[in-house]
């Protein structure tokens, strides 16, 4: 998800000649990156993968193949050093080999975190909370400012490439005149919103597994979010994009409009019972900042780690940021009044920059729409088309559909995931573009990719394999899950919350804290559960737990 490499190193992309080439090649054949095109009746986009989930497919095979890389030659699975590697065997490079770029070790490790939740809840595996506890303690151990830091004990957002010590990336790395032009942070430098981002995933890593280590990571997050926070303006934001962690004083660039990560971790941290005047306070600015500004005037940029300078901090917007406030107004309508509006607006903002024709950095032409899908563009710095992006985009119309009942948005969403499925292969290996030079990242790939795709089965249920029983999503973290032919066993962190729930038939009986629960016929703030029946089989249970946290389903 980052500025790609296309042309800054030399070699890493094709030419622009090939790159028409291989555009040409794929209208005249109706491929999409690897896989023949398959459409309805209607001329609309199919996914490539058959069956009739095949979203699950892919999240299950993308999962496993990220399970089995391996170690390399220098002790460590490629992401603890590198953001991109090199999809396929050659006498040069080996499979998930790493290639040379700055590194993104905090927000590629949240992305990894949210997604593998998410699958433990999906499936009950419990290697990816494994292979996340690996990433947490790395960062933990190599990877935080200094105690007696302006910013203290928090994460770095970048690092150098093959470096597994996290300290900010030497910013002049790849540039031809040796000068820094912001990419990477430079050393000692840090991203504030990429510290409540994983702050985030420390605190529900935390929920997950009840280690404390966890939880006092994420408070170190939010008292330096709350120590250095000011009130902004329309060129100052309440936390700068880039400072430097020993003094904060220094700033490399003032603007990001991307508050809502430290937003969110405040918020967390108030529902699980840390009430802080400090969190408050901060937590309130913010919010004013985000509404004041960025809410009226759509200067929605700074965000990816890799990213050049730009002497006008308006220039680069991206559409992660927008999206994924967006997703948070839904997701906390009660936060909000006006929720409605203003996630309409930012959907359609992105849709109207971001779901266009455009031109990749090897001189690729997209279109924005394809098949009657809407193909996403990352930032104006790279306007390649993207499978992470293109997936972001339909899980936030999915849950705009969830939402509202808005059909359209449903249609919308289907097609456009629909087309990010095609950058993945059978294996389980996913391509971040069309366009060779992008190559293969693990944020594009894997954390910011997979996670989509389970947040657009949560909302539209239908979506999940029809003989197969699936926790879908739940408002709280899911801490265990066990899946049996006639028994589903799972537990969450918070004692009052709900699931969703794909079953292949009407359960026996379900059981809260060892408690029969009823059926209710619609959703109420007591314990209980409703059913509906889906037209292409199977049964959306949404369990209400009001007072307890073990459930027990038996088929």
């Amino acid at each position: 998800m980052l500025c790609r490499i296309a042309k800054v190193v030399s070699g890493a992309c094709l030419s622009v000649l090939a790159s028409t080439t291989v555009a040409s090649a794929q209208t005249e054949r109706s491929v999409l990156f690897d896989h023949p095109v398959r459409l309805d009746s209607q001329g609309k986009l199919l996914s490539w993968i058959p069956g009739q989930a095949p979203y699950a497919t892919l999240i299950s095979r993308a999962w496993k193949a990220f399970e089995r890389i391996p170690v390399q030659a220098n002790g460590y699975r490629t992401y603890f050093t590198n953001p991109t590697f090199y999809g396929s065997t050659t006498k040069e490079h080996r499979q998930f080999e790493g290639r040379d770029w700055y590194h993104n070790p905090a927000g590629l490790f949240t992305m990894l975190t949210d997604g593998a939740l998410l699958y433990r809840a999906f499936s009950g595996d419990e290697v990816v909370i494994q292979r996340v506890r690996e990433m947490l303690d790395h960062q933990l151990r190599f990877g935080m400012t200094a105690p007696t830091d302006a910013w203290a004990s928090v994460p770095y957002a970048s690092s150098d490439p093959g470096d597994p010590v996290y300290r900010g990336a030497v910013s002049s790395r790849f540039e031809a005149d040796g000068k820094s032009h912001g990419r990477g942070d430079g050393v000692g430098f840090l991203e504030p919103d990429k510290v409540g981002e994983m702050g985030c995933a420390f605190l529900s890593f935390y929920e997950a597994t009840s280690a404390a280590k966890y939880r006092t990571a994420a408070l170190h997050c939010a008292d330096a979010l709350a120590k250095n926070i000011r009130p902004g303006d329309a060129s100052h934001s309440p936390w700068a994009f880039r400072v430097d962690a020993k003094t904060g004083r220094h700033e490399d660039e003032p603007y990001t409009a991307d508050v809502i990560g430290p937003i969110r971790l405040f918020d967390e941290l108030a529902h699980s019972g840390v009430h802080s005047l400090r969190y408050s306070k901060a937590r309130r600015m913010a919010w004013h900042w985000l509404m004041t500004y960025p809410m009226q005037n759509n200067v929605w940029s700074q965000y990816f780690e890799d990213v050049l300078k730009y002497d006008d901090y308006r220039e680069n917007i991206d559409q992660y940021i927008p999206l994924e406030t967006a997703r948070y107004f839904m997701q906390h309508p009660e936060l909000d009044p006006q929720w409605k509006p203003h996630a309409k607006a930012l959907i359609e903002w992105v849709t109207s920059h971001f779901a266009i024709d455009s031109t990749t950095m090897g001189g690729l032409h997209e279109k924005g729409k394809q098949w009657g899908a809407e193909a996403v563009s990352e930032q104006i710095n790279d306007m390649d088309k993207m499978s992470s992006h293109t997936a972001r985009f339909a899980s936030v119309l999915a849950l705009w559909y969830e939402k509202t009942g808005d059909l359209s948005a449903k249609e919308r969403a289907f097609r456009s995931f629909n087309w990010a499925t095609y950058s993945a292969r059978e294996s389980g290996l996913t391509k971040t573009s069309l366009d060779e030079g992008t190559g293969y990242w693990f944020s594009d790939g894997y954390g910011d990719y997979m996670r989509h795709f389970q947040r657009g089965i949560a909302s539209v249920p239908e979506w999940a394999p029809v003989n197969e029983d699936h926790i879908l999503g739940s408002t709280s973290v899911v801490r265990f899950a066990s899946y049996s032919p006639h028994l589903l066993r799972y537990t969450t962190f918070d004692r009052s919350g709900q699931e969703v729930l794909h079953l292949r038939r009407i359960p026996k009986s379900i059981r809260c804290q060892g408690r029969g629960m009823r059926r209710v016929i619609v959703s109420t703030s007591k314990a209980g559960y409703t059913m509906a029946a889906v037209p292409s089989g199977g049964f959306t249970v949404t369990v209400h737990r009001a007072s307890g946290n073990a459930i027990e389903i038996r088929m």
